[in-house]
Parts: structure tokens; sequence; C-alpha cells
């Protein structure tokens, strides 16, 4: 058999570049799938280390903290104990208080109650004696009466201060100043003449004076100017005495 030379180099060539082809296109990536399954493994297997050591100190601290649980449930107890205990105290005191509060409260409603039974016969006697006293004052009212209480009136007002007289003046405002005179009997003209000049005087100017007669008022009379009243009789006397005695109390 002849040796081909030829052949046999292109043999060895083929052979070499098979060689070549089978570590660069197979050999290498098996050795580097390999490597890869290896690496996986291993961080597999530290991840499982790790995550039994974790699984380890957990366990460590569950049992810590059952411990730690048991001992504060226990101490939970022992408190929510004392905490009842103070609250039946509390509640103990509380109501005693409530009921020294309560016989107290008892106590303040019974003398308002006597309070009030002695005011009612207070007013009761006051009304009484405004009702005797307006029926005698009836009785003995009069046109001489009125006259005597009407110059009492002008030498009050007459008196006035001047903050007074200011005060009035202004509530008249400008031009003749409207006043309106009720009397318990009809005033004659002298009265009159005699309660405008005084009421002119006291204004500072002129003064249109209406009057008219009320014997309601029992005696006396009421003049109005503006928000001003003044109230010189007999009635309203006794009605603020009657409102004094509603007022007791």
């Amino acid at each position: 058999m002849e040796l081909n030379w030829t052949t046999l180099v292109l043999e060895i060539v083929n052979f070499i570049v098979l060689v070549w082809i089978l570590r660069h296109f197979l050999y290498q990536p098996v050795l580097r799938v390999i490597e890869e399954r290896r690496t996986g493994i291993e961080a597999t297997l530290t991840e499982a280390r790790q995550r039994q050591d974790e699984a380890e100190r957990l366990r460590g601290q569950y049992e810590n903290r059952l411990t730690d649980w048991q001992r504060d449930k226990q101490s939970a107890r022992d408190a929510l104990q004392q905490e009842i205990r103070q609250q039946r105290s509390r509640a103990m005191a509380e109501l005693g208080e409530g009921l020294a509060a309560e016989r107290q409260k008892a106590q303040v409603i019974a003398q308002r109650h006597q309070r009030e039974i002695e005011e009612g016969r207070e007013r009761a006697a006051l009304e009484l004696g405004a009702r005797f006293a307006a029926r005698l004052l009836q009785d003995l009212s009069g046109p001489e009466l009125d006259g005597r209480i009407l110059e009492l009136v002008c030498v009050e007002l007459a008196r006035l201060p001047d903050d007074r007289r200011n005060a009035l003046r202004r509530a008249a405002g400008d031009g003749a100043a409207r006043v309106e005179v009720i009397s318990a009997h009809a005033l004659d003209a002298t009265q009159r003449e005699r309660l405008t000049d005084v009421l002119e005087g006291l204004l500072g100017g002129a003064v249109n004076c209406s009057f008219d007669a009320d014997p309601a008022l029992i005696a006396g009379l009421r003049l109005s100017l503006g928000d001003w009243l003044l109230a010189a009789n007999l009635r309203d006397e006794l009605k603020g005495f009657s409102d004094q005695a509603h007022g007791i109390g």
C-alpha cells in the first residue's frame, strides 16, 4: 500500500480543524455551562445555608419572644388585677362622694323650697299691702292731691342738674318739644300753664304740651318726652312696689 503524503497532510489538517472547531464551538460552551451550573449550585447551597441560619436565628428569636410574651402576659395580668383593685377603690370613693353630694343637694333643694315658701308668703303680703294701699289711696286721692304732686314735680324739674337738663334738651331735639302729660284728674288752665312754663324753662324753648286724664293713675301725673318718662303718680309707684315683691329671690 502506497502512502500518500498529500492525503495524510490533508487528514492532519482536517483533524486539527475539527479539534479547533470542537474546542471552540462545543467544548468551551460545555465548560461554561458546567461552570455556570456549578456556580448556581454553590449559590443555591450558600443561600440554603443562609436561610437555615436565618431560620435558626428566627427560631431563637421566636423562643425568646415567646418567653418574653409569657412574662409580659403575666405582668399584664398582674397590672390588670392592680388596675381593677384601683378602679374598685375609686368607684367606691366616687360613690361615697356622689352620695354625699346627693345628700347636700337634697339639703339645698329643701332649703330652697323653704326659702321659696317664705318668699311666696312675703310676696303675698307685699301684694296684699299694695292692693290695700291702692284702695286706700284711691279713696284719699283727688284734685287737691294732684295739685300738690304737680307743684312738687315743678319744683323738682326746676332743680335738675345741668347734665340732666342737657340730656332732656337733646331728647327734645330742634323746634318745639312735644310733651305728653297724663294726670289722674284733669288739670285746670292755671296748672297747665304752670307746668308748661316750667318745661319751657327746663328745655330752653317752646313746648307743645298735650294734656289727658287717666283715673287709673289714682293720683299724680306722668310726663313723656320722646324716650324720657317721668312717672310721678301713685299707680306707677304701687306698680314698682308690686314688681319689687315679684322680684324677691
